[in-house]
């Protein structure tokens, strides 16, 4: 072998060591994370009042929950409070035809009655207040049914995977069927885009 032949073959050498090191010629870059296109939400599967995803009015991006009471209570209004993370997801109207930023509707157990109505929704960044109750306490309901309904909108080119989602039950309370307001300890399930 020549040193011209030498030197050509220990450069080809070190030129190829070169290119593996840095992983081939691959460019480095990996793929973006997927954009989710779903919700995924799973119910709670224990708590007295649980806050159950409505199956026949959700769609794909548009997340319609009812909050559920227990077989044994019966009362005339709840208030309730829950959070996510608005970066992720906007409370929502549940249905298109309701008015303007109402963020809630009565459920079935409850009988509103006449206008004005007891029935309040109000968002602050992520966290959405909502009330809803009969006028009076001389008629309570069974509480086994959808107290009232809640919205969630999947904002666009979020990626796959957990969103925040909880309940503040310091600030749930039930005006129970004795009249009296009680708390009130609301299960919320697993939220999830995907």
């Amino acid at each position: 072998m020549t040193p011209m032949t030498k030197f050509l073959s220990a450069s080809a050498a070190l030129a190829l060591t070169g290119f593996l090191a840095c992983g081939g010629g691959g460019g480095g870059s990996s793929a973006p994370p997927p954009t989710a296109t779903s919700f995924s939400y799973v119910d709670p599967t224990t708590g007295k009042y649980l806050l159950k995803k409505n199956t026949t009015l959700s769609t794909t991006t548009h997340l319609v929950l009812d909050l559920v009471g227990p077989a044994s209570a019966t009362g005339s209004g709840v208030t309730a409070t829950f959070s996510t993370d608005p970066t992720k997801v906007a409370w929502a109207n549940v249905a298109t035809t309701d008015p303007a930023s109402t963020f809630v509707q009565n459920g079935t157990a409850f009988n509103l009655g006449a206008a004005p109505q007891i029935l309040k929704g109000k968002v602050t960044i992520g966290t959405l207040q909502v009330t809803a109750a009969q006028k009076g306490t001389g008629s309570p309901v069974s509480l086994n049914a959808p107290l009232l309904r809640i919205a969630l909108d999947l904002k666009p080119s979020q990626t796959a995977g957990a969103i925040t989602f909880s309940v503040d039950n310091t600030k749930c309370q039930v005006l129970n069927g004795t009249g009296t307001i009680g708390p009130m300890d609301v299960s919320v399930g697993t939220l999830a885009a995907q």
